[in-house]
């Protein structure tokens, strides 16, 4: 057996897992193929597991498109000479799994993979935004009193400029200005008291949904309120029973299933409750105070959000590739800061923004990168 591309490549290695199989390699029109064989301890009419072969495949890190697998199974009779044995030839085609869309989790508006510093001044409406490969531009968008909510909600892999408007239900919403068309779209959602910063991808296909998440009404329970993009033509909202009242919501996409996941923070006992929308599992993590600011992120480059927060100047994480804690120190106590993948190599980078000042501890190559950008009186988007 053996696996190719479609021109003629081998793709992909294998390895035997039983006495009854064997792995080599080959020459063909001066191209190195893989093969997995049987041995001839495996071939005796009669024999235990004679005529079972297990190996494993294992596909190529990168796509390199749908491949083949040739198989070729010499049937004999046991006659002891070649009269009347066959040679059967079977193929399977396999295509790559469609790939699971990770949403930036930051605020990159030139699609470029690196994230843009961005401002919003509240006395004149206008946002401000340092684009990393597009250049400066200024939208004027909101009011002083609206909740910034950037994120990439037509699925163009650029942030949009939103915000969310507080008002009663059904007058409350988002407005978002899609970047792929420079149109203004408006999602009537949530209400007064809901906390819009759990906007996200909550359904896996590549664009930011509509979500809140709002306290208990009188009761113990909170919940979370999205209404996803991926096959919902009539715009039905799904809603999580999750947290309680006092609880913070916690944005992230823990699983790294390319979905954003139910979170919390409890200050009364410094856990965090995640429902991990890839199966179903709680998790329960302890890592901060209430008194923190919480700056959850991908600072291992994984896909999976990491456990942080950000202390008098210490970074405090906790890495989900191994479950370690990492401690930066980076910045004061009074900064305000603005994690994001600021170089572009998957990795959030510690980053704090003081008097209108961008300070980055870039991940790539351990520099320090400052960039002067905004007012102290500035909002930051």
């Amino acid at each position: 057996m053996t696996t190719l591309t479609a021109s003629n490549t081998a793709a992909g290695t294998y390895t035997h897992t039983t006495a009854f199989t064997q792995t080599k390699t080959g020459t063909v029109s001066g191209g190195v193929r893989n093969y997995a064989t049987h041995t001839t301890s495996g071939v005796f009419a009669g024999q235990s597991g004679g005529s079972t072969w297990t190996f494993n495949w294992t596909a190529p890190a990168t796509d390199v498109g749908p491949v083949t697998h040739y198989v070729a199974i010499l049937h004999g009779d046991n006659g002891q000479d070649d009269t009347g044995d066959q040679t059967y030839i079977k193929t399977q085609v396999v295509t790559p799994a469609v790939a699971v869309v990770i949403h930036h989790g930051f605020t990159d508006f030139d699609a470029d993979g690196k994230a843009d510093p961005s401002i919003f001044r509240g006395s004149n409406g206008f946002w401000y935004i340092n684009r990393s490969t597009a250049g400066f531009t200024a939208t004027q968008w909101g009011l002083a009193t609206d909740k910034l909510a950037p994120a990439d909600y037509d699925g163009d892999d650029k942030s949009d400029v939103a915000i969310w408007r507080e008002d009663v239900a059904s007058v409350a919403g988002f407005y978002i200005l899609q970047s792929s068309n420079n149109t203004m779209r408006i999602e009537r959602f949530g209400q007064t008291g809901d906390d819009p910063t759990i906007v996200g991808d909550w359904d896996g296909d590549g664009k930011a949904d509509p979500a809140v998440h709002r306290g208990p009404g009188g009761g113990p329970q909170a919940y979370i309120y999205f209404r996803g993009s991926l096959n919902n033509p009539s715009g039905n909202v799904t809603f999580v029973p999750w947290g309680a009242s006092g609880d913070k919501a916690m944005r992230g996409d823990f699983d790294g299933d390319g979905k954003m996941d139910p979170a919390v923070f409890r200050p009364s006992n410094g856990v965090w409750y995640i429902s991990q929308s890839s199966n179903g599992a709680i998790r329960y993590e302890n890592w901060g105070n209430v008194s923190d600011k919480f700056v959850p992120a991908d600072y291992d480059g994984d896909a999976k959000t990491d456990l942080a927060v950000f202390r008098n100047g210490i970074w405090y994480i906790k890495q989900s590739s191994n479950s370690q804690a990492v401690y930066i120190s980076f910045g004061l106590g009074t900064d305000v800061p603005v994690p994001a993948d600021y170089d572009g190599d998957g990795k959030t980078d510690a980053a704090i923004y003081r008097n209108g000042i961008w300070y980055e501890r870039l991940s790539s190559s351990g520099s320090l990168s400052v960039v002067n950008f905004g007012l102290s009186t500035d909002a930051l988007s």
